[in-house]
């Protein structure tokens, strides 16, 4: 546990910070832009000062943190890969930085394997007292900024958990300002998550977007009368357009969006006119790539290529995220100064479709399949509701048989003996567009 005097050091430095942040995004572009500039330097040097994947790589190219005065520079760094940041993560990190001082957020794996990530205590604070500008967003709907209810539909022991956990534990939040906040059991079918909203009757409702899309399709073509969050907010996955359409038509709901990764806990945000997503300038630098290898314009789709200027313990700079998105034609009509894009092409998460009629969310099937030794990384293929097959990459000394064996006793506690589970070896798992595997191919028709 914290002593005291910590969690009031950083309770006070995240109030402190906190307080311009709703304000940040209005001023004036070239600010926010000279306050990236400065970590930039910043980050950088400390990377070669004591990160040895950028060390090395810095003296391969005779380069020197005075080669770095802006977020264009980073370019000049070799793109980093998440195979790479999985393989290797010591390579990634501060030799700086005591293990003490620092969380481990391990990634649900939603890529093809998991990545550990260390953060500094600093970096994360910065991301909870940054957390004002959604929470300033989210007010225009809820009704107000603080005290409100929020339930959450995620996986236990997910990053976002896993935030919420270090943060009471390291602070204190005065009751008047803190949410009350409630899980909704994603393990459960979506009759018994009614019944949990019923109970707890939030204001907000967040989580994965494919789920939540589900939930809310199910809700309305059953007719079930259930109490109505004032607002829907998701991350980590994308939920699918007709049921965005549906949320907010049909329903009368309004949905927003967060853009986040375990490499970067502040990417961008939606505002209150759901346009795109208004770019955190001050804790990323962010490139949009095309295929050909040049920088994506207005208009135009490109992969994600990230650098997080925050955190000092795993430095991630020029990293490949392996996301496809849109950048923004044009200023928000909200007017914030910070650039945009324009939709996020490539975080889809399809859910496993159950013989009964049920779905299951694929975070909480991986999370115990990651637990069998031997195993490098998952993906599932459906082909129908009873028919699943897990493609596994198993390590090179892993002793298949008793792996397999294992999978395939996992998967049948997990989905039950209606589901006819195959399991298969296979050397490399198939990916999208962008390099980025998807967790689950989907095969059943829309229309079911």
């Amino acid at each position: 546990m914290a002593n005291l005097l910590t969690r009031a050091f950083w309770s006070g430095r995240t109030l402190l910070a906190a307080r311009g942040e709703t304000r940040l995004p209005y001023r004036p572009l070239g600010e926010i832009l000279a306050r990236q500039q400065r970590r930039v330097r910043a980050i950088v040097r400390h990377a070669w000062e004591s990160v040895p994947y950028y060390r090395e790589a810095m003296d391969a190219a005779g380069l020197a943190p005075d080669d770095f005065r802006a977020a264009e520079d980073l370019a000049l760094l070799p793109a980093a890969t998440g195979d790479e940041l999985a393989e290797a993560p010591r390579r990634f990190l501060s030799t700086r930085h005591p293990p003490e001082r620092s969380l481990v957020l391990r990634g649900s794996g939603t890529t093809g394997r998991p990545k550990e990530v260390s953060y500094s205590t600093g970096a994360l604070f910065i991301a909870l007292a940054h957390g004002q500008r959604q929470r300033e967003v989210l007010a225009r709907f809820v009704g107000r900024r603080f005290g409100y209810r929020e339930m959450t539909a995620q996986r236990s022991g997910s990053v976002g958990h896993q935030l919420r956990a270090f943060y009471e534990k390291h602070s204190w939040v005065p009751r008047a300002v803190e949410l009350t906040r409630a899980h909704l059991d994603l393990d459960r079918d979506f009759e018994a998550a009614a019944r949990q909203i019923d109970h707890f009757r939030p204001d907000a409702i967040a989580g994965y977007g494919s789920w939540l899309g589900a939930f809310f399709r199910w809700v309305y073509e059953s007719g079930r009368e259930m109490h109505r969050p004032r607002v829907v907010w998701y991350g980590a996955d994308r939920m699918p357009e007709r049921d965005r359409v549906l949320l907010e038509g049909a329903l009368g709901t309004p949905v927003l969006s967060t853009y986040q990764a375990n490499e970067a806990l502040r990417i961008a945000f939606q505002c209150e006119l759901r346009q795109g997503f208004h770019l955190c300038l001050d804790d990323v630098a962010l490139r949009v790539v095309r295929s050909d290898g040049r920088d994506a314009g207005p208009g135009e789709t490109g992969e994600v290529v990230l650098s997080n200027l925050t955190n000092r313990a795993t430095v991630l700079l020029n990293y490949r995220l392996g996301d496809l998105v849109t950048v923004g034609a044009a200023p928000c009509a909200c007017g914030r100064a910070l650039p945009t894009i324009e939709r996020i092409e490539g975080r889809t998460s399809d859910l496993l479709r159950l013989p009964g009629g049920g779905v299951r969310h694929p975070l909480s099937a991986l999370h115990a399949l990651q637990k069998v030794p031997g195993i490098v990384s998952l993906q599932f293929l459906q082909e129908s509701r009873r028919e699943l097959t897990l493609r596994a990459v198993p390590a090179a000394d892993a002793d298949w048989p008793t792996a397999r064996a294992a999978l395939e006793r996992t998967l049948a506690t997990l989905l039950g003996a209606e589901m006819a589970v195959t399991v298969e070896r296979v050397a490399a798992l198939e990916r999208g567009p962008a390099g980025k595997v998807r967790t689950v191919i989907s095969r059943i028709p829309e229309s079911e």
